[in-house]
Protein backbone atom coordinates (compact mmCIF):
# COMPACT_ATOMS: atom_id res chain seq x y z
CA UNK A 1 0.00 0.00 0.00
CA UNK A 2 1.42 2.82 -0.80
CA UNK A 3 2.39 5.82 2.26
CA UNK A 4 0.76 8.60 -0.15
CA UNK A 5 -1.50 10.63 1.63
CA UNK A 6 -4.48 11.18 -0.60
CA UNK A 7 -6.76 14.26 -0.21
CA UNK A 8 -9.25 12.58 2.27
CA UNK A 9 -6.16 11.90 4.27
CA UNK A 10 -4.66 14.85 4.52
CA UNK A 11 -6.75 16.71 6.50
CA UNK A 12 -6.90 13.94 9.78
CA UNK A 13 -3.22 14.35 9.27
CA UNK A 14 -2.81 17.98 9.53
CA UNK A 15 -4.86 17.62 12.57
CA UNK A 16 -3.10 14.59 14.19
CA UNK A 17 0.00 16.98 13.87
CA UNK A 18 -1.75 19.45 15.84
CA UNK A 19 -2.40 17.31 18.85
CA UNK A 20 1.21 15.63 18.35
CA UNK A 21 2.71 19.40 18.38
CA UNK A 22 1.53 19.76 22.09
CA UNK A 23 4.35 16.89 23.39
CA UNK A 24 6.54 16.67 20.47
CA UNK A 25 8.77 19.18 19.71
CA UNK A 26 9.46 17.82 15.35
CA UNK A 27 6.10 18.28 15.15
CA UNK A 28 6.10 21.48 16.96
CA UNK A 29 8.66 23.15 14.10
CA UNK A 30 6.83 21.21 11.31
CA UNK A 31 3.97 24.08 12.52
CA UNK A 32 6.35 26.84 12.88
CA UNK A 33 7.96 26.33 9.59
CA UNK A 34 4.32 25.98 8.77
CA UNK A 35 2.76 29.29 9.94
CA UNK A 36 5.73 31.69 10.64
CA UNK A 37 5.58 33.10 7.01
CA UNK A 38 1.92 34.37 7.25
CA UNK A 39 2.09 35.61 10.46
CA UNK A 40 5.20 37.20 9.90
CA UNK A 41 3.72 39.08 6.98
CA UNK A 42 0.67 39.87 9.08
CA UNK A 43 2.47 41.32 11.26
CA UNK A 44 4.97 43.27 9.04
CA UNK A 45 1.71 44.88 7.34
CA UNK A 46 0.12 45.97 10.54
CA UNK A 47 3.42 47.27 11.20
CA UNK A 48 5.25 48.90 8.68
CA UNK A 49 8.84 48.09 10.15
CA UNK A 50 10.31 45.05 9.98
CA UNK A 51 12.29 45.12 13.16
CA UNK A 52 8.75 45.27 15.14
CA UNK A 53 7.64 42.97 13.15
CA UNK A 54 10.05 40.04 13.91
CA UNK A 55 10.16 41.16 17.40
CA UNK A 56 6.33 40.63 17.66
CA UNK A 57 5.93 37.06 15.74
CA UNK A 58 8.69 36.15 17.81
CA UNK A 59 7.09 36.61 20.98
CA UNK A 60 3.84 35.29 19.24
CA UNK A 61 5.42 32.00 18.58
CA UNK A 62 7.16 32.07 22.73
CA UNK A 63 3.60 32.17 23.85
CA UNK A 64 2.68 29.33 21.47
CA UNK A 65 5.53 27.20 22.95
CA UNK A 66 4.70 28.18 26.31
CA UNK A 67 0.64 27.64 26.29
CA UNK A 68 0.15 24.35 23.29
CA UNK A 69 0.10 22.15 25.97
CA UNK A 70 -2.86 23.71 27.49
CA UNK A 71 -4.37 24.84 24.32
CA UNK A 72 -7.51 22.75 24.00
CA UNK A 73 -7.94 22.73 20.35
CA UNK A 74 -7.33 19.21 18.19
CA UNK A 75 -7.83 20.44 14.51
CA UNK A 76 -5.05 22.81 12.74
CA UNK A 77 -8.42 25.09 11.99
CA UNK A 78 -8.12 25.60 15.87
CA UNK A 79 -4.70 26.16 15.97
CA UNK A 80 -4.65 28.70 12.72
CA UNK A 81 -7.64 30.88 15.15
CA UNK A 82 -5.55 30.54 18.18
CA UNK A 83 -2.48 31.65 16.84
CA UNK A 84 -4.00 34.73 14.78
CA UNK A 85 -5.74 35.50 17.80
CA UNK A 86 -2.46 35.60 19.80
CA UNK A 87 -0.78 37.91 16.88
CA UNK A 88 -3.34 40.27 16.80
CA UNK A 89 -3.13 40.85 20.37
CA UNK A 90 0.78 41.36 20.44
CA UNK A 91 0.44 43.45 17.11
CA UNK A 92 -2.57 45.77 19.43
CA UNK A 93 -0.35 45.62 22.17
CA UNK A 94 2.64 46.80 19.98
CA UNK A 95 1.15 49.45 18.64
CA UNK A 96 -0.46 51.04 21.91
CA UNK A 97 2.64 50.67 23.82
CA UNK A 98 5.17 52.13 21.12
CA UNK A 99 2.55 54.93 19.86
CA UNK A 100 3.73 54.67 16.77
CA UNK A 101 0.58 55.29 14.95
CA UNK A 102 1.67 58.21 13.36
CA UNK A 103 4.96 57.46 12.58
CA UNK A 104 3.57 54.33 11.29
CA UNK A 105 0.95 56.36 8.74
CA UNK A 106 4.09 58.31 7.68
CA UNK A 107 6.04 55.34 7.13
CA UNK A 108 3.50 53.94 4.92
CA UNK A 109 3.24 57.22 3.32
CA UNK A 110 6.61 57.75 2.15
CA UNK A 111 7.25 53.62 1.24
CA UNK A 112 7.19 53.51 -2.75
CA UNK A 113 8.57 50.08 -3.14
CA UNK A 114 6.17 46.96 -2.56
CA UNK A 115 9.55 45.09 -1.60
CA UNK A 116 10.00 46.78 1.20
CA UNK A 117 7.04 45.85 2.19
CA UNK A 118 7.50 42.08 2.37
CA UNK A 119 5.76 40.98 -0.69
CA UNK A 120 5.90 40.49 -4.35
CA UNK A 121 5.89 43.62 -6.58
CA UNK A 122 2.43 44.33 -8.20
CA UNK A 123 1.91 43.97 -12.13
CA UNK A 124 1.70 46.98 -13.99
CA UNK A 125 -2.26 46.91 -14.13
CA UNK A 126 -2.14 46.87 -10.29
CA UNK A 127 0.49 49.76 -10.05
CA UNK A 128 -1.68 51.56 -12.32
CA UNK A 129 -5.07 50.81 -10.84
CA UNK A 130 -3.90 51.97 -6.85
CA UNK A 131 -1.65 54.19 -4.71
CA UNK A 132 -0.60 51.36 -2.71
CA UNK A 133 0.92 53.61 -0.10
CA UNK A 134 -2.43 55.80 0.24
CA UNK A 135 -4.24 52.14 0.51
CA UNK A 136 -1.84 51.09 3.69
CA UNK A 137 -2.16 54.28 5.02
CA UNK A 138 -5.64 54.39 4.90
CA UNK A 139 -5.97 51.18 6.49
CA UNK A 140 -3.94 51.92 9.27
CA UNK A 141 -5.97 54.77 10.44
CA UNK A 142 -8.57 52.08 11.24
CA UNK A 143 -9.42 50.96 14.33
CA UNK A 144 -7.96 48.01 16.12
CA UNK A 145 -10.62 45.62 14.96
CA UNK A 146 -11.43 46.78 11.68
CA UNK A 147 -7.64 46.77 10.58
CA UNK A 148 -7.37 43.28 12.12
CA UNK A 149 -10.38 42.18 9.93
CA UNK A 150 -8.89 43.76 6.69
CA UNK A 151 -6.00 42.09 7.40
CA UNK A 152 -6.77 38.62 8.32
CA UNK A 153 -8.58 38.59 5.70
CA UNK A 154 -6.98 40.05 2.30
CA UNK A 155 -3.35 39.64 3.80
CA UNK A 156 -3.90 36.08 6.02
CA UNK A 157 -6.72 34.61 3.93
CA UNK A 158 -8.37 33.62 6.78
CA UNK A 159 -12.01 33.16 6.24
CA UNK A 160 -14.87 35.24 7.93
CA UNK A 161 -15.53 32.65 10.20
CA UNK A 162 -11.72 32.07 11.17
CA UNK A 163 -11.44 35.69 11.56
CA UNK A 164 -14.87 35.92 13.77
CA UNK A 165 -13.06 33.62 15.85
CA UNK A 166 -10.08 35.72 16.60
CA UNK A 167 -11.67 39.12 17.02
CA UNK A 168 -14.31 37.52 19.42
CA UNK A 169 -16.99 38.35 16.74
CA UNK A 170 -19.97 36.90 14.81
CA UNK A 171 -18.85 35.88 10.87
CA UNK A 172 -22.11 38.28 9.92
CA UNK A 173 -20.54 41.17 11.97
CA UNK A 174 -17.12 40.24 10.15
CA UNK A 175 -18.85 40.53 6.83
CA UNK A 176 -20.34 43.61 7.95
CA UNK A 177 -17.18 45.17 8.78
CA UNK A 178 -15.33 44.16 5.27
CA UNK A 179 -17.91 45.73 3.59
CA UNK A 180 -18.22 48.94 5.64
CA UNK A 181 -14.74 49.36 5.19
CA UNK A 182 -14.30 48.56 1.15
CA UNK A 183 -16.74 50.87 0.59
CA UNK A 184 -15.17 53.61 2.50
CA UNK A 185 -11.63 52.82 0.32
CA UNK A 186 -14.08 52.88 -2.52
CA UNK A 187 -15.45 55.99 -1.92
CA UNK A 188 -11.59 57.40 -0.80
CA UNK A 189 -9.98 56.69 -3.87
CA UNK A 190 -10.94 56.44 -7.17
CA UNK A 191 -14.47 54.62 -7.94
CA UNK A 192 -13.82 53.93 -11.84
CA UNK A 193 -9.99 52.06 -10.49
CA UNK A 194 -10.81 50.45 -7.21
CA UNK A 195 -12.72 47.69 -7.76
CA UNK A 196 -14.49 46.49 -4.50
CA UNK A 197 -15.49 42.74 -4.14
CA UNK A 198 -18.63 41.96 -3.45
CA UNK A 199 -18.74 40.46 -0.71
CA UNK A 200 -21.98 37.76 0.17
CA UNK A 201 -22.61 34.25 2.12
CA UNK A 202 -22.02 32.60 -1.41
CA UNK A 203 -18.51 33.31 -1.59
CA UNK A 204 -15.91 30.57 -1.05
CA UNK A 205 -15.11 31.32 3.28
CA UNK A 206 -17.64 33.84 3.81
Amino acid sequence: MSDELTECDQPAAEDDLVVLAKTDRNAFARLYDRYYPPVARYCLRRLFDRTLADDVVSEVFLQVAAHIRRFTGRTETDFRRWLFRIATNAVNAQLRQTRRRQELWEAAARSRHWDHLGSSPPSPAERDLLDWPAVYQALLELDERDQAIVMLRFFADCSCEEIAAVVDATPGAVRTALSRVLARLRDRFNPASVQVPVLGKSETGF
